[in-house]
C-alpha cells in the first residue's frame, strides 16, 4: 500500500505558550508512520488571522502594506515556520526522496479571501517566489505555474495526482447578486482556476491509471469559499468525473475540520477534507477552540482508504492521545 500523507492550515502563532523547539507535534507524530509521500494543501503560514481590535495583523491587513513590507514579513513568517524542529525535520525526509508536493490557499498567497484577480502583479509575484524558494524548495524560482500533476509511485504508478491552484486566477463572485436576470447565476462567467488551467485539469484527467486524486485549498462545497459556487466551471468538472475511467478523489484543506463526503447529486467523488494541522480559533485557553488535524490515504491498484487523525496537544507541546478513524473508500 502506498501511504499519502496531507495536512493543511498550520500557523505558527499558534499556541504561543508552546516553546518553539517543541511546537507543531503534529509533524512528528506524521513523520513516525513513515509516509510515502506528503502533501501540503494550503494556509502553509498566515499572512493575516482574526478580526481588528483582537489581533495584530487582522485579515486583510497584507493588502495595506508597501510591496516592500508585504514581501518582508511573508519571508519572515517562511523562515519562522521552517526552522520548527518538528517540521523541519519531516521536510527535510520528504525532500531527500523527493516526496514532497505543495499549493497555497488565500493566507498564503496573499491574504484572507484573496482573488487573484484583485492582487496587485508584484505583490502576487512575490508571493509566488517566496512559495516556491520556501515550500517547493527552488533555490532560484522558474516560472511554471504552481499548478502541476504527478503520476506517483514514479517507478510503477497507480495513481495521477493533480495541484490546482485555487487563488492565481480566481475571480470575485458577488454572493448576495442572483445574477443579472432570472436566467443566470452569480457566477456566470466567473472562474475559479482560469482558461489555461481548467484546460490542463481536463487534460491530465485523461489517463489509464487506477485513480486520480486532486488536490487543491479549497474544498468543493464546503466552507464560505468553494469550487461549486462557481456554477459552470464546476459543472464542466463534474462532468469530466463522470466521463473519468479513473477513481476520483477530490482531496482538500482549508475548513478547519476533517470532513469525508461521498458523491450526491451535490458533488461528482469523494470529497476527502483535512484541515487545521496547527492552529486555533480564537486563541482562548479551551481545547474546543484547538485544531489539531491530518489526514492520511493508503492505496493500491484496487483499494483506498482515508484516515483522519485529531490530537491533543498538552501545555508543553506533548501529544496526549491521538483520536483516529479511517474509512475504506474502495
Amino acid at each position: 500500500m502506498i501511504k499519502i500523507a496531507f495536512a493543511s492550515c498550520c500557523r505558527y502563532e499558534a499556541f504561543p505558550h508552546i516553546p518553539h523547539d517543541l511546537k507543531q507535534p503534529e509533524w512528528k507524530a506524521i513523520q513516525d508512520v513513515s509516509p510515502d509521500y506528503l502533501f501540503l494543501l494550503g494556509d502553509n503560514i498566515y499572512m493575516d488571522y482574526g478580526v481588528r481590535f483582537f489581533s495584530q495583523e487582522p485579515v486583510g491587513s497584507p493588502e495595506k502594506l508597501s510591496l516592500e513590507a508585504f514581501e518582508i514579513k511573508m519571508n519572515a513568517k517562511y523562515s519562522q515556520q521552517f526552522s520548527v524542529p518538528n517540521f523541519k525535520s519531516l521536510i527535510s525526509e520528504m525532500r531527500n526522496k523527493n516526496a514532497l508536493f505543495a499549493t497555497w490557499d488565500d493566507h498564503d498567497f496573499a491574504w484572507d479571501n484573496a482573488c487573484g484577480n484583485e492582487v496587485p502583479d508584484d505583490k502576487k509575484l512575490a508571493s509566488t517566489n517566496l512559495f516556491k524558494k520556501w515550500v517547493l524548495g527552488q533555490s532560484e524560482p522558474d516560472n511554471s505555474p504552481i499548478y502541476c500533476y504527478v503520476d506517483l509511485p514514479e517507478n510503477n504508478p497507480i495513481a495521477r495526482f493533480i495541484i490546482l491552484d485555487n487563488r492565481s486566477y480566481s475571480e470575485r463572485i458577488n454572493l448576495h447578486s442572483d445574477g443579472e436576470d432570472e436566467f443566470t447565476s452569480a457566477s456566470e462567467g466567473k472562474s475559479m482556476l482560469g482558461v489555461e488551467q481548467l484546460t490542463f485539469l481536463l487534460e491530465k484527467m485523461q489517463h489509464d491509471l487506477p485513480h486520480t486524486f486532486i488536490c487543491a485549498g479549497l474544498s468543493l462545497t464546503q466552507g464560505s469559499e468553494n469550487w461549486s459556487k462557481y456554477e459552470e466551471e464546476y459543472d464542466v468538472f463534474s462532468q469530466a468525473v463522470d466521463a473519468s475511467n479513473s477513481n476520483v478523489f477530490y482531496v482538500a484543506g482549508d475548513i478547519h475540520k476533517n470532513k469525508l463526503l461521498k458523491p450526491n447529486f451535490k458533488r461528482p467523488c469523494y470529497e476527502i477534507i483535512s484541515s487545521g494541522i496547527s492552529i486555533n480559533y480564537l486563541g482562548l485557553p479551551s481545547d474546543f477552540d484547538d485544531c489539531h488535524n491530518w489526514g492520511v490515504i493508503e492505496f493500491d491498484i484496487n483499494q483506498v482508504s482515508v484516515q483522519f487523525n485529531k490530537a491533543k496537544i498538552n501545555d508543553v507541546g506533548g501529544i496526549q492521545k491521538i483520536k483516529s478513524k479511517t474509512y475504506q473508500l474502495l
